[in-house]
């Protein structure tokens, strides 16, 4: 393969096997003492094309047990624990920087994929007809927190309330003061931030020297999430959903980081029936300003979603527009741009034109095939030299888009059972920053 062809392809074939065990009650006599429910989790590279930034093979895996107790007057304790680490010792860390080891590992939260377990979830719940409270470390699913990871997930420590007592409405009022970094985090800051602040982790959180992160799988304060950030008291997020309306669904978010960034955010989606085939729309919108004196944050995301159903298959189309005067500090685990794909989230850098096609075909029960293809315009956004990962150079030469970046998705996912799943993945990513004449990325 010549020099040019390997800037023209960046292939990553991997697959998944994962088993999930229902919920195994707990009983003494007639009393129920709580549920457990069990998970495990194989993800293989098979082959890449030697970008030099993730492993070129290897294989981990993912151990999760989870201790959910009984209804006990409306409350509920949940303990979930998570183990990641390499299987068989076979992947290939050999790489490009310094410490000659490969930066962007998204399978692991070890720098050398030595095993660790954290307790991602460990708290208490309280449900009553049109109320709940939660408190504790959990997954946060919101739009502004949901991000795709392949083994170990980002968790929050997270304390709030909910309500339905409104009609129609669910509104949901949290503080977030601790954040965990899964095993994606280094994959979201090194290859598909490319050091751009702007891909669901803004700094570096892998331990490794000369200038160590603070660790993957480790609750850390919200100041420390954020490169250069001096202080912060937390994330004050505010939800809202309203549903009064057949087939339309509103969504409202506001994160408020204390003294780093207000990010709000507004999704419609509406559902029409025409004949045999759904027909989705979808919209949103995204700005983040600066809160404080942390920096200058000018951000806004715009989009749109199609999406047609029938029998067995689904195709839809997605565009994204970013304007304002900077790209977006995406440090927290968001990722709701309708185009993003595996390996790509370029729709969040500054002054961005992204567009996304796809289909789903059920091939069988139990078998799925799906494909998707993205082109993400040319950014404004240029990133300094960073020392190790090559990505510019020389450094301190800054980065600056190239061309469009691009990325082909296929996924064949097979279910033979409720319990089990088995996918195979394979992209086909160009970085905006490869330049034929000097970097292969």
């Amino acid at each position: 393969m010549t020099v040019n062809q390997r800037t023209l392809l960046t292939a990553l074939i991997t697959s998944a096997l994962s088993t999930s065990v229902s919920a195994y009650e707990l009983k003494n006599g007639d009393t129920s003492l709580g549920s457990l429910t069990g998970k495990v989790q194989i993800h293989t590279i098979q082959a890449d094309a030697g970008n030099g930034y993730d492993p070129s093979e290897g294989d981990s895996y993912l151990l999760k047990l989870k201790y959910l107790s009984p209804d006990m007057n409306g409350f509920k304790v949940g303990i979930g624990s998570y183990t990641n680490g390499n299987l068989f010792n076979s992947t290939d860390f050999t790489g490009l920087n310094p410490q000659k080891e490969r930066v962007a590992r998204g399978m692991f939260v070890t720098p050398d994929g030595a095993s660790k377990t954290v307790i991602g979830e460990a708290y208490i719940d309280y449900n009553s007809e049109k109320f709940s409270a939660t408190a504790g470390r959990q997954l946060f699913k919101t739009p502004l927190t949901k991000i795709a990871a392949s083994q170990i997930p980002n968790f929050y420590q997270a304390y709030g309330v909910e309500t339905t007592a409104l009609e129609d409405f669910k509104l949901g009022l949290h503080y977030i003061d601790k954040m965990s970094f899964g095993s994606r985090a280094m994959t979201d800051w090194a290859l598909i931030g490319e050091g751009t602040n702007s891909a669901g982790a803004a700094i570096k959180t892998v331990d490794l020297s000369p200038n160590p992160g603070p660790g993957q799988a480790e609750f850390i304060d919200i100041e420390d999430t954020v490169p250069g950030a001096n202080d912060s008291n937390g994330i004050t997020a505010f939800n809202a959903n309203y549903n009064g309306i057949k087939g339309l669904k509103l969504g409202l978010s506001n994160f408020y980081v204390d003294d780093i960034a207000n990010n709000f955010y507004l999704q419609a989606d509406k559902v029409y029936p025409i004949k045999d085939y759904k027909l989705a729309l979808s919209a949103q919108y995204l700005h983040q300003n600066e809160v404080g004196d942390y920096s200058d944050l000018d951000f806004d995301l715009f989009g749109l979603k199609a999406t047609l159903k029938g029998k067995g298959w689904a195709v839809f189309g997605a565009y994204n527009h970013s304007d304002g005067d900077t790209a977006m500090l995406n440090a927290w685990g968001s990722d709701p741009a309708y185009t993003s794909s595996i390996f790509s989230r370029n729709a969040y850098r500054e002054n961005v034109d992204a567009f996304k096609i796809g289909f789903k075909y059920k091939i069988m029960k139990g078998l799925t095939f799906v494909a998707s293809h993205a082109d993400y315009g040319k950014s404004d956004t240029t990133v300094g030299g960073i020392p190790g990962i090559g990505r510019c150079a020389p450094v301190p030469t800054p980065c600056v888009a190239a061309n469009d970046a691009t990325e082909t998705d296929l996924v064949l996912i097979y279910k033979p059972a409720k319990e089990w799943m088995v996918k195979a993945f394979y992209a086909d990513r160009k970085s905006e920053y490869d330049d034929s004449s000097s970097r292969d990325l």
